[in-house]
């Protein structure tokens, strides 16, 4: 999605200030001013944008990270469980989205593992 939006993002700023500054017939004056800053804003999006870049990037697997790796600690939890491993307790973060859901499926333990020592 970022591809995409970069080429069309270049492709609209290509289009704006050359195509535009060669087709229109600048007077001497504005053009002396406009070409700087034309060169200036070249440099900054040169040097900005991979930086920007790589922070998303990095901020993105961050957040992947910190999403899939409790789901799957809990799919191995429960998989075990499933195998008749009932010692196993789901170790998950309290202020985790998933706190509620663990809390349940070790309450679920608990009766099984009793259920099984007194039958």
């Amino acid at each position: 999605m970022v591809i995409p939006t970069v080429f069309v993002g270049g492709c609209l700023y290509y289009l704006i200030l050359n195509v535009m500054a060669e087709r229109l017939v600048f007077p001497d004056v504005i053009a002396r001013d406009l070409l700087p800053v034309i060169e200036r804003i070249n440099f900054i999006l040169l040097t900005g944008l991979p930086v920007v870049f790589v922070v998303l990037l990095t901020w993105a697997v961050i957040l992947s990270y910190r999403f899939v790796a409790p789901l799957e600690r809990l799919e191995e939890d429960i998989q075990r469980i499933d195998e008749g491993d009932y010692s196993v307790r789901l170790q998950i973060n309290k202020d985790h989205d998933l706190s509620p859901i663990a809390d349940v499926i070790n309450d679920l333990v608990d009766k099984l593992e009793k259920g099984r020592s007194q039958g």
